[in-house]
């Protein structure tokens, strides 16, 4: 095959191995070539139809090893791809392929072996060898140890390629992604890393990502990694990035290892999301929410004022303004409790607590009885606000609006499922809503973050309903 074969040039210019930088998995191998079959110096050579370059190079002298390349007048690698076959010269002075080479007397080949190196598309694209400055008789073993090697080459070679590929899927992906060797050593950011940092190609290699996060999340940032890497299991943050403007910007930081066949992680892939705009939609909405909350509060204690002040003056109704003015303040701490998200801050939360809690406004109308069940901090808040909706269609349709309804509450465990009955009696007849209004969305909306089912049977006694969720 000639130098200028189209096709190879085609196959090796794919690999982009010409004028790459070195790279210690290709280093490894020449200097286990120099060692094992004992030569001080061992060449990757790729050879293109102008010139040989050296991926990787041991043992040559200098300016050659600081250039790393030489024209083909001082190429013996040239012939192994030329003929696709290994070459063997014991004597360069006296070889008539290579005697007038000007690698002879500018670089001391003397004695040379070598083996060809293939692309994944078979082409031949250089060499591996094994050079000595004094003639050598190469046994078969020498031959046989850089055959070996050379299939080594020819596999990183192959892992280059799938390298390359991965590299460009990636640096297409809109988030920024990043991964790690087994033990953690950040070696690649996608091109969406360091558009949105701002900062050189390669300064946050190894443990320089730490300093791109806020002072203030640093030590969180390293002990939930530190966690991953012992554990394996998921890495999941919510930190806040540099953004290339100097500011800083809330971003989930997200990352999963990748295992081989035995199980052991091989490498760990992670994303960064910029989450900052719906940080800052977030924030304006609790903030929304705890004045509508504390105005709400505000009105409650208004009314109870009211009507305190009334009764000072009517000795007759302070017994019933008495009662009213508790079930005011007892419709304003179960405002509270759903309102502020209270319902989840408690992690030793349990349903009858809830349930008295939320119902307690209605007072001697509601009867509550079953297992006093555990709940978590996130079943918690859409349970609540599910039965602070129910309550209130209750009085404002069902067992509730009338003097003579009751509302029977239990709770009990069934197969591992926590079931709630809710049952409305002695209210006036109820009929199922005409149209999705809003209390009706609201329901449905919170059944999925429960992970729950909900049935409810309107009777002409009163609605029926069925909350089933997992314990």
């Amino acid at each position: 095959m000639s130098l200028d074969d189209a096709a190879r040039l085609a196959a090796l210019a794919q690999l982009q191995l010409m004028e790459s930088r070195a790279e210690e998995r290709f280093d490894r191998v020449t200097r286990l070539a120099s060692r094992a079959i004992g030569v001080p110096v061992a060449l990757i050579s790729i050879v293109d139809d102008s010139k040989q370059f050296f991926k990787s190079q041991v043992g040559l002298s200098e300016p050659w090893a600081s250039d790393r390349q030489t024209p083909l007048t001082h190429s013996f690698c040239q012939h192994v791809v030329i003929t696709s076959e290994p070459l063997r010269v014991e004597d360069a002075r006296r070889h008539p392929l290579v005697r007038d080479n000007a690698a002879v007397s500018d670089l001391s080949v003397i004695a040379y072996l070598g083996m060809p190196l293939r692309a994944p598309s078979g082409h031949v694209i250089g060499s591996l060898c094994a050079i000595q400055s004094t003639p050598r008789a190469w046994s078969e073993e020498d031959e046989r140890v850089l055959r070996d090697l050379a299939d080594i080459v020819e596999d990183q070679i192959g892992l280059s390629i799938s390298e390359k590929r991965w590299r460009e899927i990636l640096n297409t992906m809109p988030q920024m992604v990043w991964s790690t060797l087994p033990d953690g050593h950040h070696d690649f950011y996608n091109d969406r890393w360091y558009e949105f940092t701002g900062v050189p190609y390669g300064s946050t290699d190894g443990e320089g990502w730490n300093e791109m996060f806020h002072p203030d999340d640093q030590e969180r940032a390293w002990n939930a990694w530190r966690n991953a890497l012992a554990t394996g299991e998921l890495y999941e943050i919510e930190y806040r990035l540099r953004h290339r403007s100097g500011a800083y910007r809330w971003t989930l930081g997200r990352a999963l290892p990748l295992r081989d066949e035995s199980g052991r992680i091989d490498r760990w892939f992670g994303t960064c999301t910029d989450i900052d705009d719906l940080k800052q939609a977030e924030a304006a909405r609790d903030l929304i929410s705890h004045e509508l909350s504390h105005r709400i509060q505000n009105i409650f204690a208004l009314v109870s004022g009211l009507i305190s002040l009334a009764a000072r003056t009517d000795e007759a109704s302070r017994p019933f303004a008495k009662k009213l003015v508790s079930r005011i303040h007892a419709l304003a701490a179960a405002h509270r409790y759903v309102g502020d998200g209270r319902a989840g801050e408690h992690a030793d939360q349990t349903i009858v607590s809830l349930l008295e809690t939320v119902l307690a406004p209605y007072g001697d109308q509601v009867r509550i009885s079953g297992q006093n069940c555990p709940i978590t901090p996130g079943q918690a808040t859409p349970l609540a606000l599910l039965l602070h909706e129910f309550a209130t269609n209750a009085v404002k349709y069902g067992s509730l609006s009338s003097a003579g309804g009751v509302l029977t509450v239990q709770a009990r465990e069934e197969n591992g499922m926590l079931k709630i009955t809710w049952t409305e009696s002695g209210g006036p007849v109820v009929q199922p809503p005409s149209k999705k209004g809003f209390g009706t969305q609201l329901v449905e909306s919170l059944s999925p973050s429960l992970n729950s089912t909900i049935e409810r049977t309107w009777r002409p006694g009163g609605l029926e309903a069925t909350i089933t969720l997992p314990l």
